[in-house]
């Protein structure tokens, strides 16, 4: 069966140049990666451009933009939100994802959030839609609403992204794992999703306590990826790890390991 599969950036550290990054991957026989804006910082554009090329590999995600309420104002470093759609323009970028930020004070009317990433988006959406570009709307889970992301349900997301024809949904599995209408959403309307990112969570006394390779954590992955396929979705599906989830297991060993782990569960799931 045909799918796509990625891996971002954001699993190396800083140890790890994006050169050598790009090579694992694409010796892995991954076909594209999520690009960070360190790998910005790194290269620069057109360097990591050629990059991409002699390696290979397209672009599922340039990450990120959007941060409309302010709690987070490094995370829009260097690079405007202007900037950044023209980036992903040149790259190709499947999508460049978005971020609301977090609803700040909690003592003020989370209403107000919720208006400045409206607004915010649609300022995006509209010269996002002109430079070819689809805007990709992450929920974030709501443990972390008032400091990173006031968009927390899949249904809050439909909901902003649904008047915009440059704008989708993102899921990561690490924050709507939990949302009642995923995978549902991949049956029923599986073209309001541009990418999933994909890692599977590890459970400790009853919480949810970081993000593993799929056969190592606690969800079953055979059955939600037999779920998310069945509607028709392909991809990309974005292997997202962080530095601080490797606990000494080796790049090389992980980006080989999601290949194989994902092709091991579609032939599980759809059985």
């Amino acid at each position: 069966m045909e799918y796509s599969l990625s891996v971002n950036h954001y699993i190396c550290g800083k140890d790890t140049p994006f050169p050598e990054f790009a090579g694992i991957v694409a010796d892995a026989g991954i076909d594209s990666v999520g690009v960070t804006r360190a790998a910005l910082f790194e290269m620069g554009v057109p360097a990591l451009n050629q990059c991409l090329k002699d390696n290979g590999l397209g672009v599922s995600s340039l990450n990120s933009s959007g941060y409309f309420t302010g709690t987070q104002p490094e995370n829009k470093e260097k690079y405007s939100d202007s900037e950044m759609i023209d980036i992903a323009a040149e790259l190709g970028a499947a999508e460049l994802t978005v971020i609301s930020a977090g609803a700040g004070d909690p003592s003020k009317p989370f209403a107000d959030a919720y208006d400045l990433v409206k607004s915010g988006l649609a300022d995006m959406a509209t010269e996002a839609e002109a430079k070819g570009v689809i805007l990709g709307v992450e929920p974030i889970h709501p443990k972390e609403i008032v400091a990173r992301g006031c968009i927390n349900t899949i249904a809050h997301g439909l909901a902003l992204v649904e008047p915009h024809d440059s704008a989708k949904l993102l899921v990561d599995l690490n924050h709507s794992w939990w949302d009642p209408d995923f995978p549902g959403l991949l049956n029923t309307a599986p073209e309001t999703v541009v990418l999933i990112q994909m890692c599977n969570i590890k459970f400790d006394k009853g919480y949810a306590v970081g993000r593993e390779t799929l056969d190592a954590g606690d969800l079953n992955m055979s059955r939600l990826i037999g779920e998310m396929m069945a509607g028709g979705f392909r991809g990309p599906f974005e292997f997202e790890l962080f530095p601080g989830d490797l606990r000494g297991r080796d790049l090389p060993s992980l980006i080989n390991g999601y290949a194989k782990e994902f092709a091991d569960c579609v032939a599980a799931g759809l059985n």
